[in-house]
Order: structure tokens, then sequence, then C-alpha cells
């Protein structure tokens, strides 16, 4: 099971004339990838996971991209599967693997951040009375032709009332000033800082960890294992075995796990394939071709 950390926007109707107290304590929900918070701040969600290979900003550069939002403000979350399954599964498939993340759901991560923009245009048409082809967003700005302006935040309560558009206009790559281009991710300084949330830093009540000691060769058994050397070892609840190919210890912590495991000694059986070399394999490959 994969735990994210993340919280959930609700949308509110939000006046454009309430106090700014009052506006302080709303974070409409534009739609399921976009929340602009009254201070302009933008929150894409994503809905694959960050391994190392930069989808956390690539997701959230073609989001920006398409809502045209200014990418100083952006900032991301995970809405987790659980949500995803309430609400008929809005950001569809949860699966990171390769560029998988960028190559399979980049059309509809853009029409969302589309349909955002054009339901914050919408939201500001109704409210000067003005056809919303006369108004234009950038830089998390909408223009009228006039001149007269508005921010997305002050926006956004009352966007998040509105319907999303059945369909949406995806901008030409040529135009894009966001998406492709080579910005500092996002990752980086929570990575650095110690603020990032990984699978290990997840603590549940009364949870406990498993670390697994499993058998180096396909095929390969267990011949011994001697439990006695770390059952009164740091947090240390139970060892046994699985399978008779994998030993596990189930501690308190991760960092018990990983000493408890570590000092757990395992005789292995590793059967026919135990003295396979590289070069017997290598053998075999030139063989067949």
């Amino acid at each position: 099971r994969v735990l994210f950390r993340s919280g959930l926007s609700l949308g509110f109707g939000v006046p454009f004339g309430m106090s700014a107290a009052e506006a302080a304590n709303a974070v409409p929900e534009v739609n399921a990838w976009v929340v602009v918070k009254p201070d302009d701040t933008v929150v894409i969600r994503i809905a694959r996971s960050e391994m190392g290979q930069g989808t956390l900003t690539g997701l959230a550069q073609l989001v920006a991209e398409e809502l045209e939002c200014a990418w100083k403000n952006v900032t991301t979350e995970y809405p987790t599967p659980g949500e995803n399954v309430r609400r008929n599964r809005v950001w569809k498939n949860y699966s990171t693997g390769g560029s998988r993340g960028i190559r399979e759901s980049n059309d509809y991560v853009r029409q969302g951040g589309a349909a955002a923009r054009e339901m914050l245009i919408a939201a500001v048409a109704a409210e000067w009375k003005v056809p919303a082809a006369e108004c234009t967003a950038a830089n998390s700005t909408v223009t009228h032709k006039s001149g007269k302006k508005v921010s997305y935040g002050q926006l956004a309560a009352a966007a998040a009332k509105l319907e999303p558009p059945k369909e949406v206009k995806l901008k030409d790559p040529k135009d894009w000033k966001i998406a492709g281009k080579p910005l500092k991710r996002l990752d980086t300084l929570p990575k650095v800082t110690g603020q990032m949330i990984y699978g290990i830093d997840v603590k549940l009540p009364n949870m406990l960890v498993a670390a697994v000691k499993q058998t180096p060769v396909i095929g390969g058994k267990i011949k011994s294992y001697d439990a006695a050397k770390v059952e009164k070892m740091a947090g240390v609840k139970k060892v046994l075995a699985v399978d008779n190919n994998t030993v596990v210890v189930v501690v308190d912590t991760y960092w018990n796990a990983k000493q408890a495991v570590a000092a757990l000694p395992v005789e292995w059986d590793n059967g026919k394939l135990g003295d396979i070399q590289q070069s017997d394999i290598t053998a075999m490959l030139k063989e067949g071709l």
C-alpha cells in the first residue's frame, strides 16, 4: 500500500467583495486538478509518483501552461487513491513507471489546466457582465480588453461554482512558456531540507514495519536462520519465514527493522541455479544467437 500525505480542498462561494479575513479561510477548488488560494498560490494535483524522474515538476508544468498561471506561485499535492475512487477516478491512472506519467496523461492533465482557465475567465465575465471572448488570462490574472484586471485568487471562489466546460482548446506547443522548459524542479528544495515525506516517513497508530531477507537466487530456499540472534534487538516483535524462501523481521520502526534484518543470520540453499556464473550466461546467449 502506498500512502500519500495530502489536503482535501473544497469549493466555497466567496463573493468578490468579502473581507480579507473571510477570504483567508476559503480555499476553493476550481476543478479536480487546480486549487487557487486567496493569496494567488496555485496548488496543482499530481496523481503520479515522483521517483526521481521529474514527473512531479513535468506534470505541474503541463497544467500550469494551460492554466496560464504564474509559475512562481505553483505548489503541488497528491490526491489519495481513495479520494480518486470516491470521485469516480477523476485523476484516472495512478500507475508510475519509466516516462509513462508524461506520455500517458499529458493530454488530460493539460485539459484540466485549460478547463480551470476557462472557468476563471467565465467567472469574471459574469461578474463584469462582458463576453468571455473579451477577456484573456495570463500570469495568474484575467484582463478585460478595457484594461480592467483581477487576480486568480480573487476569482477562484466564483469559478469553483461553475460547471467545467465540456471541451477546451489546448495551446499549440510552439506557444509554450512553461511546459517543456528547463525550470527548477519543485521537489529539489523539500528533499534537500528534509521536508519531503517518503514512504518510510509515514507513521500510523500501532503501525509495525517488516524488513525482508530473500533468497538471492531464483528457486533458492531457506536452509536455516537464527531468530534468537535478533529477537532481543530494539523494537523486534517477530521473526518468521514466508514461502520457505524469505525471512521477515517485524519491528516497530524502519531503522530498527533495517538494523535487525542486517544482523539476522540466514543460510540459503541456492539450488541448481546457485552455481551459474556470468560466463555461463554469456555462453548461453552466444549459443542462442
